[in-house]
């Protein structure tokens, strides 16, 4: 359950965000949303990594873990994704739209699922420990990189498009979960489970395996794209009528 702590942090967060958002929404300059978005980005990557310099402080040693470095998990993908994003904001080609997209999709979820249902925070509910909340700041600050690339114009949903960027977004997680793991285990290191391969991510959801996440995470991508392309593009610009031109003119 969230704490008053918790819930406190994520207004406070979610307000200065959106105001932030909002901000570089109706300022409509490219080149200050590019600037923002690297901003957030860079500093999503410093924030992550502040937690060597507090405990050199602290107690007079990095206290560096693998957990750190390693992309154990999907947020830790997306995080780097967001700088590498933040960098091909006028690349059009179809990679660089694939990760624009994905960033945008993947990162905003899995920041805002690694924001409420933080684990840190969970076995600590403190932000005196600054190791929770640098754990908290980093997500929240990914997030708003994360929907910046929407609301700035470097990422449109488009469905067709936007469930290809998922589905190889997904691929990348497990990918990388493969390779992880398998490294770990030819290291004789202890399991790190990652991108939640070797075990399920909540112990109260057993149906709820990666490949069960995967194909809700698609589904959510088809109905949100369903429902704004309904609202928001015309009837020749949806995706079943791109489809369907699709499909007459390769007949």
């Amino acid at each position: 359950m969230l704490g008053t702590v918790h819930i406190l942090y994520m207004l406070i967060s979610g307000v200065i965000g959106a105001a932030l958002l909002i901000w570089l929404y109706l300022n409509n300059n490219e080149r200050c949303n590019v600037y923002a978005l690297r901003t957030l980005a860079i500093l999503t990557v410093i924030i992550h990594f502040s937690s060597l310099v507090s405990n050199l402080i602290t107690t007079g040693s990095l206290g560096m873990t693998a957990g750190l470095i390693v992309p154990i998990h999907p947020c830790n993908v997306c995080m780097w994704l967001l700088v590498i994003s933040s960098f091909l904001t006028k690349n059009e080609s179809f990679i660089a739209k694939a990760v624009k997209e994905f960033t945008f999709l993947g990162g905003t979820v899995c920041g805002a699922i690694g924001t409420i249902f933080n684990e840190n925070f969970g076995n600590n509910p403190t932000l005196t420990d600054y190791s929770v909340l640098k754990g908290l700041m980093s997500h929240s600050t990914m997030v708003f990189g994360c929907i910046l690339l929407f609301t700035a114009g470097f990422v449109k949903i488009r469905l067709l498009s936007n469930i290809i960027s998922g589905t190889l977004g997904l691929l990348l997680f497990v990918t990388d979960g493969f390779i992880i793991n398998t490294l770990y285990s030819a290291l004789g290191m202890p399991d790190c489970n990652s991108m939640y391969l070797q075990q399920i991510p909540f112990e109260n959801l057993p149906w709820l395996n990666t490949g069960v996440i995967g194909i809700l995470a698609l589904a959510l991508i088809f109905i949100i794209g369903s429902v704004y392309e309904q609202l928001a593009l015309k009837p020749e610009e949806r995706w079943y009528t791109q489809l369907r031109n699709k499909c007459k003119k390769e007949t």
